[in-house]
């Protein structure tokens, strides 16, 4: 399958589940993990924070009294109106993809992406545009399933093959090297219970 044809099929599945997707199990599963997420961000007090494939604004609305400048990004239009809803005028949202956001260069000094890295099918390209768009020494904090091995080197071939919009998961090391390459710093990389990893980054 071509990759926007990957990549179409997974805009469509979170279209159709966006109305749903908060009271869901998957939904339910991401809330259980955000908690690293609120503690870094929780140390800001001043700049912009975007939270790119933000779905229903779930991070957003949790954190609507940071006193940072919120924005969010989505490709799917089911998503952004749901996190309308739950997010109300004080966030910016903009259907786009992750590997074209509709921002200047070197606006945002932190950027969360939750949930989201493992359905990227062009995941190199969503990182160059992160930087793109992030100021020198922000912070990207991606936070995502964890399998061990061997089961990723099993799993990974099939997932492409799936309805759900998986694509790929990640281990500490592949994350690492493809945030090198595209002119991040792994700083941290630390597991969340037993199903989710948290990794911290800094753009060079």
């Amino acid at each position: 399958m071509k990759s926007s044809d990957q990549a179409e099929k997974t805009k469509k599945h979170f279209d159709s589940i966006a109305s749903t997707y908060s009271d869901s199990s998957d939904g339910r599963f991401c809330e259980s993990a955000y908690k690293p997420i609120l503690q870094e961000l929780g140390q800001y007090k001043l700049g912009k924070w975007l939270d790119v494939s933000c779905g229903t604004g779930t991070v957003l609305s949790i954190l609507k009294d940071s006193p940072l400048e919120k924005y969010g990004v989505d490709f799917s239009e089911k998503m952004i109106e749901e996190a309308r809803r739950n997010v109300g005028d004080d966030v910016r949202l903009y259907v786009a993809s992750a590997e074209e956001m509709p921002f200047d260069k070197e606006t945002f000094d932190v950027v969360t992406c939750s949930f989201a890295f493992h359905h990227y099918v062009r995941p190199a390209a969503v990182l160059r545009e992160l930087r793109r768009i992030m100021k020198p020494e922000a912070t990207l904090i991606i936070v995502d399933p964890y399998l061990p091995q061997p089961l990723r080197l099993l799993i990974n071939p099939l997932l492409r093959f799936s309805n759900h919009g998986d694509y790929h998961m990640y281990g500490q090391r592949e994350l690492e090297r493809m945030m090198r390459v595209n002119d991040f710093i792994m700083e941290d990389f630390v597991r969340v219970g037993q199903r989710v990893f948290f990794s911290h980054n800094k753009a060079r």
